[in-house]
């Protein structure tokens, strides 16, 4: 049991790059971000869309590809209209899911899934017919 004086404040999912300058590029020309800081050694940056901070660095480059973030939007139909325009690689399909998120999966220049979705309005329903645990 966690004691009452040491509180949980947050995490940093720090996704794996084979480079981080070009990946810094990636979510900034074709995402929107904006670079917060990038430091040349060791090779690390981070970036920023509204209240979304992503990190990455090449410290584990040779899993690139396997980091998974979900990112939550407000209008996720918005966003996949505009990135769709881009040159990107869409993962499945873009639908209402059964945990009650309305979702579409890109993979970023490394190979890492990035997930963007918006809750549906049943949520609470749709989660509460699943058989869970």
């Amino acid at each position: 049991m966690a004691q009452e004086n040491k509180q949980f404040l947050g995490t940093t999912v720090i996704l794996p790059a084979r480079d981080v300058k070009e990946t810094a590029q990636f979510y900034k020309k074709r995402l929107g971000f904006e670079i917060d800081l990038r430091w040349e050694k060791p090779p690390y940056a981070s970036v920023r869309h509204g209240k979304v901070v992503i990190e990455f660095g090449e410290g584990r480059k040779q899993y690139a590809g396997s980091g998974v973030r979900c990112i939550h939007v407000t209008d996720v139909d918005g966003l996949y209209r505009e990135l769709r325009a881009k040159k990107l690689e869409f993962v499945g399909d873009f639908a209402d899911r059964d945990y009650g998120s309305r979702d579409f999966r890109v993979k970023d220049n490394n190979g890492n899934l990035l997930i963007f979705g918006s809750p549906l309005p049943d949520k609470d329903q749709r989660f509460a017919n699943q058989n869970v645990a």
